[in-house]
């Protein structure tokens, strides 16, 4: 059975990383598979949105498989000239303008808070617990700092990487790791398809290039960014998805989205 359950639903591609046993930690076989579903989507016009979450209930991912590392397995290995498993799937994530959301149904601790924060969404439980233990086992959350850095306040991300100590549901969401976050998992994916169908029924065109357009300006200066802007502005008023949804707004109508 693979470890990645892969299903298109609705236009919508379920990756599941189907690890329970070793409460869905990632080794080089996950971080491939998920980058080849990222990858898909990108590729596809009928797929519309990516949802990443873990098999059954206790963990959405526990991180790198500790077991797997002590006999060599290189999902921590890496270097300049290139890159491991982990930065080539954040590698594919940045390059994908399809939006990615995190089901986060149980614990994500270190490279599984890095999925977490690879997400552009996510939603999860109050019970939860989501941080970056590794200083524990005399390693140090680097590879997923690029990540935390751009989404968790500084003081905050110190005391997390430093100590080690996770945060619940509740926390996490108060800090911005979580869009939604629930009681049951039954809320959660009632809350997940609330924000799905939301991201369907508008124009995936203009949700690609919307979404191109952040990752390219993120770390731009303002003029920079300015100038970025006002090309994107004129080029996404250009596309038909623009046209006919300033048509079905002016003749008041749901738009038939051609998807370019």
């Amino acid at each position: 059975m693979a470890v990645v359950q892969t299903e298109n639903k609705d236009h919508v591609l379920w990756l599941t990383i189907d690890r329970p046993e070793q409460r869905n930690a990632i080794n080089d076989e996950v971080l491939g598979l998920l980058a080849d579903g990222i990858r898909l989507a990108e590729a596809s016009s009928d797929i519309r949105a990516v949802v990443i979450t873990g098999a059954g209930d206790r963990a959405f991912c526990a991180g790198g498989d500790l077991k797997a590392a002590a006999k060599g397995d290189s999902v921590f290995a890496g270097s300049p000239s290139k890159d491991n498993g982990l930065v080539a799937l954040y590698r594919e994530a940045e390059r994908c303008n399809v939006p990615i959301i995190g089901r986060i149904n149980g614990h994500a601790m270190g490279g599984g808070l890095g999925l977490l924060c690879m997400c552009d969404l996510a939603v999860g439980v109050k019970k939860i617990r989501i941080g970056a233990p590794e200083a524990k086992v005399g390693l140090f959350p680097m590879i997923i700092l690029s990540y935390m850095l751009r989404l968790i306040p500084r003081r905050k991300l110190m005391e997390m990487s430093l100590t080690g100590e996770p945060w619940d549901g509740v926390k996490a969401h108060e800090e911005g790791l979580l869009n939604s976050v629930c009681d049951t998992h039954e809320e959660m994916d009632e809350a997940l398809n609330n924000l799905i169908t939301k991201i369907v029924a508008n124009s995936p065109t203009a949700i690609r290039m919307g979404k191109k357009a952040i990752h390219a300006i993120q770390d731009m200066d303002l003029d920079n960014a300015f100038e970025y802007t006002q090309l994107m502005i004129e080029k996404i008023s250009n596309t038909a998805d623009a046209k006919e949804g300033i048509a079905a707004f002016t003749e008041k109508r749901a738009p038939r989205w051609a998807g370019n």
